[in-house]
């Protein structure tokens, strides 16, 4: 893991490329949901978000339902005020639902379209470095809908890579099968929730990855704050178990 500078107080980050691709990303990544928009106040995100870059993380990671998109209109704002150089970091952008009708959801072609345009704008970005997918619940996947989708949204400049998140492994190889067939773009990445709590990733997904050399990224290494200790006596205020549900 990433070793610690006593004396300049920095973390020395470690970076690999994200699955096949040249794509150089840190080993941690800074999340946004729940937190930012709605957690804490955007002097503090501000702070999170400068102490990540400065200490060597690349890659922010957002979604257009998390906190209802407010987590993406925060993250936006900060990276406005920076003068950081664009090609220095790395923005990630899960898309999910942007709102209850039946057209706002799921992986259609035009949920994409719009929910990645939207998520644009929020983020106040012309473009952003990739694209998470999300599998609807309950829901099969038109995955060669999908692939075509995010081939063409790349080609558009509005993206430079695609992933999945919540697929099947059949799912997955299937959109690499389509994408060689059809000469398109397969999924380089694929994002799902590992923890001390849950290791369903390790048997279900791990391997396929492996196999196809697809990045790995994990989410929720906490569970959700479960395994900092913090509930064990009482639920403390402020914390995200004292927080309504939000559209994710």
């Amino acid at each position: 893991m990433q070793s610690f500078d006593h004396q300049n107080q920095k973390i020395k980050m470690i970076y690999r490329n994200l699955g096949s691709t040249g794509l150089r990303v840190s080993v941690l990544s800074l999340g946004t949901d729940v937190t930012f928009g709605n957690q804490i106040p955007d002097e503090i995100a501000d702070k999170i978000v400068t102490i990540a870059y400065t200490n060597g993380i690349n890659v922010f990671e957002t979604g257009e339902a998390y906190s209802n998109g407010e987590a993406e209109r925060t993250l936006g704002r900060i990276l406005s005020t920076k003068n950081w150089r664009r090609s220095s970091y790395i923005v990630c952008c899960r898309l999910s639902k942007s709102g209850d009708a039946e057209t706002e959801q799921g992986l259609s072609r035009k949920h994409l379209f719009e929910g990645l345009r939207s998520s644009l704008e929020r983020l106040q970005l012309e473009y952003v470095d990739i694209m998470i997918v999300t599998r609807p619940k309950e829901s099969s996947i038109p995955v060669e809908e999908v692939v075509r989708t995010c081939t063409h949204l790349i080609h558009l400049g509005w993206t430079f890579y695609w992933g999945t998140s919540g697929w099947l492994p059949c799912e997955v190889m299937q959109a690499q099968t389509v994408a060689r067939q059809f000469n398109l773009i397969p999924p380089s990445v694929d994002q799902n929730e590992l923890n001390l709590l849950n290791k369903s990733y390790l048997q279900n997904m791990r391997e396929i990855c492996l196999k196809l050399n697809i990045g790995i990224m994990t989410g929720s290494p906490l569970n959700g704050g479960i395994l900092t200790g913090k509930y064990i006596d009482c639920i403390p205020n402020f914390s995200r178990a004292t927080l309504k549900k939000t559209n994710y």
